[in-house]
C-alpha cells in the first residue's frame, strides 16, 4: 500500500462527515450529524462521491450520503465536502450488503447507483448491485414512494437489470439505452462522474433506468 493511500485510510476515520458501520456508527449518528429530517439520498458505490457532492451543492434542502467500502476513495469526497462547507453531504464506509442493518427506519427517499461493476460472470450474479439480492435490500430501506436511479455503460448489465426488474414487477417509469440521445433528459442527467465522461469520450452509450417498488 502506498504511503499516501495509507495516510488517507487513517485520516478518513477522524473526519466529522465520515461514518463507519464497522467502527460502530449507526443511522442515528448520521441523522444527528445532519440535524434535520430533510429527504435522504444515497449514492451506492460512490467512489469519490461525484453525485453526493454535486447534489448537496445544488440542493441544500436535502441530505446526501455517499457509500463505499473503500476509505481512501471516500476521503477525497469527504475532504471536498468539508472544504466547501457542504454540511448536507456525508460519507459512509459500508459494504452494501449491510445497508438494511445500518438504515433501519425505512425512510430513504432515493438511491443512486452510478456505473457499478457489472460482475458479468454467472457465478458473480449475486454481487451485481442490481441483482434480486440487492433489490430486496433496497426495498427494506426505501420510503414507500422511494426512487432508485441506475446508470451503466454496459449493455449486458442494462439488459439484465430490465429483466430482473420486470420479474419482480418493479415500476419502471423511465428507461433508455442511449440517455444522451433522448429529447427529454429527466432526473440527474446533468451530473456526470469522471468515469461517465471517460465512457462518453470513448463513444459509449449511457443507459439509465429509474424505478420504484
Amino acid at each position: 500500500m502506498g504511503r499516501t493511500k495509507h495516510k488517507k485510510i487513517v485520516e478518513v476515520n477522524s473526519l466529522e462527515n465520515v461514518f463507519s458501520y464497522k467502527n460502530g456508527s449507526r443511522e442515528t449518528d448520521l441523522r444527528k450529524y445532519f440535524g434535520n429530517n430533510n429527504k435522504l439520498v444515497l449514492e451506492i458505490g460512490c467512489g469519490h462521491g461525484d453525485y453526493t457532492l454535486s447534489l448537496a451543492a445544488e440542493n441544500p434542502e436535502g441530505n446526501f450520503v455517499g457509500i463505499d467500502i473503500k476509505g481512501a476513495r471516500i476521503w477525497t469526497g469527504a475532504k471536498i465536502a468539508l472544504n466547501n462547507k457542504l454540511k448536507n453531504a456525508a460519507f459512509l464506509m459500508l459494504n452494501s450488503e449491510f445497508l438494511a442493518d445500518f438504515f433501519v427506519e425505512e425512510k430513504i427517499d432515493e438511491i443512486i447507483i452510478p456505473f457499478p461493476d457489472p460482475h458479468m460472470r454467472r457465478t458473480s450474479e449475486s454481487r451485481r448491485l442490481i441483482s434480486p439480492k440487492f433489490l430486496q435490500i433496497y426495498k427494506k430501506i426505501l420510503a414507500k414512494d422511494g426512487i432508485i436511479h441506475f446508470k451503466t455503460d454496459n449493455q449486458n448489465l442494462f439488459n439484465y437489470a430490465i429483466e430482473v426488474l420486470k420479474s419482480i414487477d418493479a415500476k419502471i417509469f423511465f428507461s433508455t439505452d442511449d440517455l444522451y440521445n433522448e429529447s427529454t433528459k429527466p432526473f440527474y442527467t446533468a451530473i456526470q462522474t469522471k468515469y461517465e465522461k471517460h465512457y462518453l469520450n470513448e463513444g459509449r452509450k449511457i443507459k439509465y433506468i429509474a424505478f420504484k417498488f
